[in-house]
C-alpha cells in the first residue's frame, strides 16, 4: 500500500496513513500474517526490489512533475532525487517487512504555485503512470526472453516487480484520500466542488480502511483482479 496523502490532518492531528498502518498491523498479528513476507528468501527478494523501487520513482514523478508545473516545494524538501532514503518512511517500510503493506512518505505540493489549472490531477496521476510505465520495461524480458535463459529466480523477480507495480498503480488511482486518486478528481472538479470534496477527506482513511479490513472481496475484485490481469498481458506469462 502506498499513500499519497497531501497534507491531510491538519496540525495537531493523527497522520491518517500512520492510524491506518497501526490498525492494519494489529489486524496482522491477531490473524498470524506478520513475517509472511520473509518466510521465501527469493519472494522476499522480489519484493523488496519491487516495493523498493516502486516507492521511489512513484514519489520521484510526484515532485518531478510539481516541479515542472511551478512549484518547488518538493524539490526544496529533497524530495526530487532517485534515492530511495528520500521516500521511504521508517515505519511505513517496517510495515512492508512484518506484514506485506505499508507506504511511502508523501510528497507534499502547493497546489496554489502550480502554473495549470490541472497541475493537481497531474502531479496525482504522475506517481500511477511511473508504476504502470515501469510494469511494463519490467515485462520487456519476460515477454520476449526465454524462461530457460533468465532462470526461475530472476523471473520470479522480475514478474513481481511488474505485478507489484500494477498493484501500485491500481490501488493509488482509487478516488478515497490519502490515495493519488483522490486528488484526480479534486483536480477535475470546479471550485465549489472542490471545496465538498475537501469536507470528504477526513473521512476518507476509514473508508479506506472499511475496504481493507471489511470488504476484502470487493478490494480484490478492484484491485487484485485487474492488476493480475494487466500483468498477464504485459508478461504473457499465466
Amino acid at each position: 500500500m502506498i499513500g499519497a496523502r497531501r497534507g491531510y490532518g491538519g496540525p495537531g492531528g493523527i497522520d491518517p496513513l500512520l492510524l491506518i498502518g497501526l490498525l492494519l498491523l494489529a489486524y496482522g498479528f491477531f490473524t498470524g500474517s506478520l513475517f509472511a513476507p520473509v518466510r521465501d528468501p527469493v519472494f522476499f527478494v522480489a519484493f523488496v526490489i519491487a516495493i523498493v523501487l516502486g516507492i521511489t520513482v512513484h514519489e520521484f514523478m510526484h515532485a518531478y512533475v510539481a516541479h515542472r508545473l511551478g512549484d518547488d516545494t518538493a524539490r526544496l524538501l529533497g524530495r526530487l532525487s532517485l534515492n530511495p532514503m528520500a521516500h521511504l518512511d521508517p515505519f511505513g517500510t517496517l510495515l512492508l517487512v512484518l506484514a506485506g503493506f505499508g507506504y511511502g512518505k508523501p510528497v507534499p505540493f502547493n497546489e496554489s504555485r502550480l502554473r495549470s489549472s490541472l497541475g493537481v490531477t497531474a502531479v496525482a496521476l504522475a506517481g500511477p503512470l511511473a508504476n504502470f510505465a515501469l510494469a511494463a520495461l519490467f515485462a520487456i524480458p519476460l515477454r520476449f526472453g526465454s524462461a530457460d535463459v533468465l532462470g526461475d529466480v530472476y523471473v520470479t523477480i522480475l514478474r513481481y516487480i511488474v505485478q507489484m507495480n500494477c498493484i501500485l498503480a491500481i490501488f493509488n488511482l482509487i478516488p478515497i484520500p490519502p490515495l493519488d486518486g483522490s486528488n484526480v478528481v479534486y483536480g477535475l472538479l470546479p471550485p465549489r466542488q472542490q471545496y465538498s470534496w475537501r469536507t470528504f477527506q477526513q473521512y476518507g482513511p476509514f473508508l479506506l480502511l472499511f475496504l481493507l479490513l471489511l470488504a476484502p472481496r470487493v478490494f480484490s475484485s478492484v484491485v487484485f483482479a485487474p492488476a493480475l490481469a494487466l500483468t498477464t498481458f504485459l508478461t504473457g506469462l499465466r
